[in-house]
């Protein structure tokens, strides 16, 4: 699989986008869940509540901001090429598409293997079986850009979504106003910060993982820390 360390020749590479390198944000922790308010763009299904409500108790606020502006940047994307995910897949997996890097799913298996896995145990449990095994897809392939390709829309946009949020890929797409709406609704406090240590266990103990291989090849964590977002 072609993991991170394709961007550099794919087609959503990351841009510059000064108008939001400027953005604030209001101080919140880094530890400890919370809810964050839903909105009319959000589903609000039993399937939807119920990852929500793992998510919150799982990860900390600044990875559910994370989670939230990946999935309404995915669906902005969707929207713009007139592309018709399942919306309530795509933010299902949205929300647990980290979820491999939290330190409570520690194991030898890749990230996105771990969390494809957890998110596909805890949807089917839940009798969401229905969504289960599209959402570990997504799960398992988000960190390849190739994966923007996929004929499958609720695959490919949580992987456009995630790079959108995590590296700038594809913001030059999506107004600017829609962007600082965004990250006014759920702002970025720490992202990088998290998202660069989280991601940097996975590195220092996984060498031949698919993280470990793209950052020796493109330096994965230096892309993170320049996006074009403060925080």
């Amino acid at each position: 699989m072609n993991t991170l360390h394709t961007l550099g020749r794919c087609t959503c590479h990351r841009h510059a986008f000064p108008g939001v390198l400027t953005i604030t944000n209001g101080a919140s922790p880094m530890g400890g869940s919370a809810s964050v308010p839903r909105d009319g763009r959000i589903p609000d299904t039993p399937a939807a509540r119920a990852a929500e409500a793992y998510l919150n108790e799982v990860s900390n606020l600044t990875m559910v901001r994370h989670c939230k502006r990946t999935f309404l940047f995915g669906q902005a994307l969707a929207e713009k090429a007139g592309a018709k995910p399942d919306l309530e897949m795509l933010y299902v997996g949205a929300l647990f598409h980290d979820l491999g890097l939290e330190p409570v799913f520690a194991g030898p298996d890749d990230f996105e293997t771990l969390g494809a896995r957890e998110a596909e145990r805890f949807l089917t449990s839940r009798g969401y079986a229905r969504i289960a095994q599209q959402v570990a897809a997504a799960i398992e392939l988000h960190t390849s850009p190739d994966t923007a390709n996929d004929t499958r829309p609720e695959v490919a946009y949580l992987c456009m979504g995630a790079l959108c949020d995590v590296v700038g890929a594809r913001l030059d797409q999506l107004e600017p106003r829609l962007i600082q709406q965004v990250v006014a609704e759920y702002p970025r406090d720490g992202t990088k910060a998290l998202l660069n240590a989280l991601l940097k266990i996975q590195i220092d103990t996984k060498p031949a993982s698919r993280i470990a291989i793209a950052e020796s090849r493109m330096g994965v964590l230096k892309r993170i820390a320049e996006a074009p977002f403060t925080g």
